[in-house]
């Protein structure tokens, strides 16, 4: 599938940085933002456009959603001019804005942004990548800034996409890992998350072809209408190859893949975090060496995700790969309909609000202190 990705914001521009490292025959590239720092070390990405430099002199918007999109909305037109030049070049399939939902400039200006796309290119789909904000160390001001964009944005962005991506930054921390700093745990996850998208949408692109091609068609038909939400399972194993005998691994078998299909949607591997029953659709992308790809083990895992996602078809395709030492299943559920992963977010920053005021009260306990005489 031919995407023309754009990255709004820092955490967007990355994301699409790490995407484009990842293919560059599938993919072609725009990086915005109002923070001029922000746009340099993304090197595989093409095209590069700040905005707002007059009013904000190359400073950001300090994640003052409104702002941003006041911003993007007097920018559009420099926006589409360079977006413009991209597509009458590339001929992409999908447009995907990515870009974080607690931030400034992608939280407030993408929908903007999408909105225009819509408009122009009525043939294209426009899809999101909204990145959900870790806190995980945050003081409590910037958490609750953070959070509140977040609900904020999101609320916004659902008119305008045709569908959301969700990626949780919770989902790629680990508790065990000690000496990772936070550019390193998000580079990690960044790539991460390219290798799963790029797999994905690349599935149906690689020759000689699969035996189950998976098309651009198929994602945008699980992809679906605008306002659904989704998320990406992922799982693998690395098989033991008779030609590495010194590296573990597990002996691939129908069991062991069937195992990974259905452990792809369990909530540790998903991108957002949810229970995936009453989704709307679902496809599913096994990728592995030619042998490892069993056809009875990938129908009943398809038939038990189906199961679990309560959905009547999962859309199915194979990636055969002769180089790869792993054993994977990469699922896409779309129409996801559990989201308490925000409502934990709407009930803590309920509690940040309340907090102050306890903190400022005179007492704490309910009774009066006394002065003495």
């Amino acid at each position: 599938m031919r995407v023309l990705w754009i990255g709004f914001g820092q955490a967007g521009g990355k994301i699409v940085n790490s995407l484009m490292g990842m293919n560059r025959k599938l993919y072609d590239a725009i990086a915005i933002n109002t923070e001029e720092a922000d746009l340099d070390g993304l090197r595989n990405i093409p095209e590069t456009v700040l905005i707002g430099r007059y009013a904000l002199k190359g400073r950001g918007v300090g994640a003052n959603i409104e702002l941003a999109a006041s911003i993007a909305e007097k920018a559009l037109s420099q926006m589409m001019d360079q977006i413009d030049i991209r597509v009458r070049k590339f001929d992409p399939e999908a447009f995907w804005i990515a870009a974080g939902l607690g931030g400034g400039s992608g939280a407030g200006g993408s929908y903007v942004l999408a909105n225009e796309l819509n408009r122009v290119y009525r043939g294209i789909p426009v899809y999101g990548l909204g990145v959900v904000p870790s806190t995980t160390g945050m003081p409590t001001d910037k958490e609750s800034l953070s959070l509140s964009n977040c609900l904020k944005s999101f609320e916004l962005w659902s008119h305008y996409f045709n569908n959301i991506l969700l990626v949780d930054n919770q989902q790629f921390e680990q508790n065990n890992v000690t000496r990772e700093s936070v550019e390193q745990m998000y580079n990690r996850a960044n790539e991460k998350l390219a290798m799963m998208l790029t797999t994905l949408l690349e599935a149906g692109e690689i020759r000689p072809s699969p035996q189950e091609v998976f098309s651009s068609s198929e994602i945008k038909a699980t992809l679906g209408m605008i306002g659904d939400i989704s998320t990406i399972g992922y799982c693998s194993e690395t098989i033991k190859l008779r030609s590495q005998p010194w590296r573990k691994g597990i002996d691939p078998g129908t069991h062991e893949l069937e195992s990974i299909i259905e452990r792809s949607v369990s909530e540790s591997a998903l991108t957002f975090p949810c229970d995936v029953t009453g989704a709307r659709s679902a496809s599913l992308v096994v990728h592995g060496r030619p042998e490892h790809l069993y056809t009875q083990a990938i129908s009943r895992g398809r038939t038990r995700l189906e199961q679990l996602a309560s959905v009547s078809k999962v859309r199915y395709g194979d990636y055969p790969d002769r180089k790869t030492n792993q054993l994977a299943a990469i699922t896409l559920i779309s129409g996801i309909q559990d989201m308490s992963r925000l409502d934990r977010m709407r009930t803590r920053v309920e509690e940040l609000a309340w907090e102050p005021a306890v903190a400022s009260e005179p007492y704490a306990d309910g009774v009066p202190e006394v002065s003495p005489v």
